[in-house]
């Protein structure tokens, strides 16, 4: 997947080397645009160090009124740009906590693209039901560095045994743990089992429904998910498939198989009588008349 980095300089704290640690696991982002006023010295100096470490475009823009901020607006601009001018790219990734950028996010979704938002906690809903993905930054964040906020609504346990239900009853009882962790995505943008203080999905699961579903492993690194109380279908059927494999043909009565009887060799063919020429015939009767 290919990603266009749009990056609000205003609005977003200047420590991205977390973020693109993050921003490793989604794709790569080979347009990386940096709006601001870079001509606000100490403000943009953090953000130039980082654009120089990380090869990002700076676009400056100036705010030639007080009171309006023309930064929303440019950034704005620029991701219009890319999705009509740069096909090649697959979705966009905003760098922001603000709800301004909610009708760009919905524009780019309505491309069929994807929308991937990274913002605080306090992003406002509307901004964050626009994405198809929605990180909080406070999760990026190192453990020793991660803003804790109590009234921080995720959610419930409740609420995601619903969505996992309805998926394992349309899978016959198991499906694989990242088509369910994508099933929840869509209801809930925002879900990110770091809310929950799990750093990986298997531990979450594991440990937050332990009493109803059952965690497996069948290949290395790939995850399923089943009912606890319920057999599991694909190891049955896995099981029925060797057993049919193990289980020798029945064989029937051998045939008598009649010897094959020798060909009768054919007569060696006569010879063909010579046939005397016209020719010689009438030479021989007119030889023997001049001898009477």
């Amino acid at each position: 997947m290919k990603y266009a980095l749009l990056i609000d300089s205003e609005n977003a704290e200047p420590r991205m080397d977390e973020v693109f640690q993050e921003l490793t696991k989604l794709g790569d982002t080979p347009i990386r645009y940096l709006i601001g006023n870079f001509t606000q010295i100490p403000q943009s100096h953090p953000w130039l160090k980082i654009a120089q470490k990380h090869a990002i475009t700076c676009v400056q823009t100036m705010n030639f009124t007080k009171g309006k901020n023309s930064l929303d607006i440019s950034l704005v601009i620029e991701g219009m740009k890319v999705l009509y001018e740069k096909s090649f790219i697959d979705g966009v990734i905003i760098v922001a906590s603000d709800s301004d950028y909610t009708p760009l996010a919905r524009e780019w979704r309505n491309a069929g693209k994807e929308v991937i938002g990274i913002g605080r906690k306090l992003t406002p809903e509307s901004y964050r039901a626009s994405c198809t993905k929605f990180i909080y930054s406070e999760n990026i964040f190192s453990k020793k560095e991660r803003i804790e906020e109590d009234d921080t609504e995720i959610v419930s346990i409740e609420k995601l045994y619903e969505i996992i239900e309805a998926v394992l009853n349309e899978n016959n009882g198991m499906a694989q743990l990242s088509v369910i962790v994508e099933s929840i995505r869509k209801a809930y943008t925002d879900f990110d089992v770091r809310n929950y203080g799990f750093e990986k999905a298997r531990d979450f699961f594991q440990a937050s429904f332990k009493d109803k579903l059952k965690l497996t492993e069948e290949k290395k690194n790939s995850y399923f998910l089943s009912f606890k109380d319920k057999e599991d279908i694909r190891i049955v059927v896995d099981a029925k498939k060797e057993e049919k494999k193990a289980k020798p043909k029945k064989q029937g009565p051998k045939k008598e198989v009649k010897p094959r009887e020798s060909k009768k060799k054919k007569a060696p063919m006569k010879p063909k009588r010579e046939k005397t020429k016209p020719v010689e015939v009438v030479k021989t009767i007119m030889d023997d008349d001049l001898s009477i």
